[in-house]
């Protein structure tokens, strides 16, 4: 029987995901550090496959957890530190979020690029294999920190436009009882008072006037017509149930709240 061993080199910085490595005991591992550097020996009795993919399995392990929690909050804070000051902890948790849902591609892409490497390898430097062999995927994972500024900022400019439409609701004066509203399946909208009878003419030159200007959609119209309604109590029939008139229904429910109820067709 021969020994497979693997040379892990590692920044001191990067001390406590090497310590999450030597947690793992499903091979044999050493540590071994000076002033600036962390080395890890992983050793295994048999060099076969089994083996070079339990080492392939923890090294990936190990850089992305390296990726997440340390270069992608790097990235975080060097790019939008002095746009987004005191608000990089939000961001970098909705880009943890967005990670974690492409981990399982991320994670085998990584380990296709680490197991190549230790067919002809002993020796792995992590700091110079992300930056020099993952150099094209890490735009990957800097998309990935754009796209959750971006969903951030979409999300914080929504809450604020509620917020608006709230306290509008607030001080306007109850127009209707109850308005029941059903979502069609073909994503139409009808609108209906207490006594079922359907409501067509939503008579409101301000209303049409913003649908015309903002280049409001159907959904956005919908919403302006409830708001000129004002309605004290509101009940939703989704007969679409789809994403897109679940985010409706939760757009009205954050807006009127508790005057919302969701009833379902018998």
């Amino acid at each position: 029987m021969t020994t497979k061993n693997i040379y892990l080199n590692l920044s001191q910085q990067d001390k406590k995901y090497a310590l999450r490595l030597l947690d793992k005991s499903d091979l044999n591992k050493n540590l071994r550090h000076n002033e600036n550097l962390i080395e890890i020996e992983i050793s295994s009795i048999n060099k076969d496959k089994t083996d070079l993919d339990s080492m392939s399995e923890e090294i990936t392990t190990l850089i992305v957890n390296i990726i997440k929690y340390k270069l992608l909050k790097e990235y975080i804070w060097n790019q939008y530190h002095e746009t987004y000051s005191d608000e990089e902890d939000i961001i970098y948790m909705h880009s943890l979020e967005l990670f974690k849902k492409k981990e399982v591609f991320i994670s085998d892409f990584i380990k296709n690029k680490v197991s190549n490497y230790l067919l002809t390898n002993d020796y792995i430097n992590i700091e110079g294999f992300v930056n020099f062999r993952m150099k094209e995927f890490m735009k990957y994972i800097s998309t990935i920190g754009d796209i959750a500024v971006e969903e951030y900022i979409i999300k914080k400019d929504k809450d604020e436009f509620i917020n608006v439409l709230k306290y509008f609701i607030e001080v306007q004066d109850e127009k209707i009882d109850l308005l029941r509203v059903h979502i069609m399946k073909d994503n139409s909208f009808g609108l209906y008072d207490k006594f079922g009878k359907k409501i067509d003419n939503i008579d409101n030159e301000e209303i049409i006037n913003m649908v015309i200007q903002e280049n409001l959609n159907y959904e956005d119209y919908l919403i302006s017509t409830l708001l000129s309604l004002c309605p004290k109590k509101i009940e939703i029939l989704d007969m679409l149930k789809n994403n897109s008139s679940k985010e409706i229904v939760d757009t009205i429910k954050s807006i009127f709240e508790n005057r919302v109820e969701s009833v379902h067709q018998n």
